[in-house]
C-alpha cells in the first residue's frame, strides 16, 4: 500500500498556488532593475556593477533576525496583517547600525499545514516591508512541517543582505569621548518584550478590541503596530554618524554599549527620558524597577544616534522632517573600565 507525500501532512501544491498568486501581485509593485531574477529560481542574482562605483572598499553586511512571541500575540489576536514589516525592520534596522545600505531580503516560513490565505497575507506584508525599506524581497523559503507545528502556528525567520564602505563603517572607534546621544522615538514595543506582555495581558484580562486607558486606539492596535523601518529617515543622516543602536532585546542597556569602544561610557540622563504611557503602564503592572524595564523593552526608543555635537543640530532637524520624534540624551564619556556600558544618571 503506498503513502503519498500529500497524506503524510504537506501539500506542495498549496504553496505553489501561493507563489504563483504571489508573483501575480508583484507585477504591479515597485522594482529594482538590479534584482535579476526574483521568485522561481533555486537562487537569486543581484547585480552590483552600478552600485559599487561609489565604494572605495565595498564591504557586504548581513543580518538576520525574527520578531518572538509577537507572532503568537498576532495568531491569538486574529491580526496577522503587518507582522512582515515587523520582521523586515528587524532585518534592516540592524543593516543600518554599522551604515549599512539594504539591498536584499529573503524570508523563511515554517508551519505544520500551510493556510494559503495566512500566506499570502504575510508575503504581502513582507513586499510592504521592503518597499519601506528601499530593498528588494530576492526570495525565501517556504516549509510544511506537520508534528512540528500545530494548527495554524508558524515561524517566520528573516535575512537581509547590505552594502557599507569599510571606511563608513559605523560604530568603535568612530565613537569618541563627547559625541551626543540622540533617542528616536519607537512605534510602541516593536518586536521584543512580548512574551512578558502576554503574561500581562493574561493577568489583567485585557481584549484586543477594548480601548487603551491611555488613548492610542484599542489594544490590539496598539500592541501590534509594526516596528518602524528607519532607512529612510537615518540613510541621509550615515555620514554625519559616529555609531547607531537598535534598542531590540535587552534594550538600551544590553544594545546601546555594542557600538561603544573600550574605555568609555554612555551617560543617559533620566530626566530626558520620559516613559511613554504604553510603558508606564507596563512598568505598573508588572513591578519593575526601572533599570528592568530599560533591559527588557525600548522604553519609547527605537534607536540611539551616536553624533559628533557639531552635527547635532542637523540630525535633530532632518528627523523632525520626517516625522520622527528625536531629542538628546546624554553623551559618551571616558572611563576607567575596559568593557563599555550603559551610566543611567538620575
Amino acid at each position: 500500500m503506498s503513502r503519498t507525500y500529500q497524506e503524510a501532512g504537506v501539500d506542495t501544491n498549496r504553496a505553489e498556488r501561493v507563489l504563483s498568486r504571489f508573483g501575480n501581485f508583484l507585477k504591479d509593485r515597485p522594482k529594482n532593475p538590479n534584482l535579476l531574477s526574483g521568485i522561481g529560481p533555486f537562487a537569486s542574482c543581484f547585480s552590483l556593477k552600478e552600485l559599487l562605483t561609489d565604494y572605495e572598499d565595498p564591504l557586504l553586511v548581513t543580518a538576520c533576525d525574527g520578531i518572538g512571541t509577537k507572532l503568537k500575540l498576532a495568531l491569538d489576536w486574529g491580526d496577522i496583517s503587518r507582522l512582515g514589516e515587523d520582521l523586515v525592520a528587524m532585518n534592516v534596522n540592524d543593516l543600518l547600525c554599522v551604515g549599512a545600505t539594504p539591498l536584499l531580503f529573503l524570508d523563511y516560513f515554517a508551519c505544520g499545514s500551510l493556510k494559503e490565505e495566512q500566506l499570502f497575507t504575510l508575503l504581502k506584508s513582507i513586499q510592504t516591508g521592503c518597499e519601506l525599506a528601499g530593498c528588494s524581497l530576492a526570495g525565501g523559503e517556504t516549509a510544511e512541517m506537520p508534528g512540528l507545528y500545530q494548527e495554524e502556528d508558524f515561524d517566520l525567520g528573516g535575512f537581509s543582505v547590505g552594502l557599507a564602505d569599510r571606511k563608513k563603517v559605523l560604530g568603535g572607534e568612530k565613537v569618541r569621548p563627547g559625541d551626543v546621544l540622540i533617542a528616536l522615538s519607537s512605534s510602541g514595543l516593536h518586536s521584543n518584550g512580548y512574551s512578558l506582555m502576554r503574561k500581562l495581558i493574561e493577568k489583567t484580562g485585557i481584549s484586543p478590541e477594548g480601548s487603551t486607558p491611555f488613548g492610542t486606539g484599542t489594544w490590539k492596535e496598539t500592541l501590534l503596530k509594526p516596528t518602524l523601518i528607519y532607512v529612510s529617515a537615518l540613510k541621509p543622516l550615515l555620514p554625519s554618524l559616529s555609531g547607531l543602536a537598535h534598542l531590540t532585546g535587552e534594550g538600551l542597556l544590553g544594545n546601546l554599549p555594542r557600538v561603544l569602544p573600550a574605555g568609555t561610557k554612555a551617560v543617559v540622563n533620566s530626566r530626558k527620558w520620559n516613559l511613554p504611557p504604553l510603558f508606564e503602564w507596563i512598568q505598573k503592572e508588572a513591578n519593575l524597577p526601572m533599570l528592568e524595564m530599560l533591559n527588557t523593552f525600548n522604553c519609547g526608543v527605537g534607536m540611539i544616534a551616536v553624533t559628533n555635537p557639531s552635527h547635532s543640530d542637523t540630525v535633530l532637524k532632518h528627523l523632525e522632517s520626517t516625522g520622527i520624534r528625536s531629542w538628546i540624551v546624554g553623551e559618551v564619556e571616558k572611563t576607567s573600565e575596559v568593557e563599555p556600558f550603559v551610566d543611567w544618571v538620575k
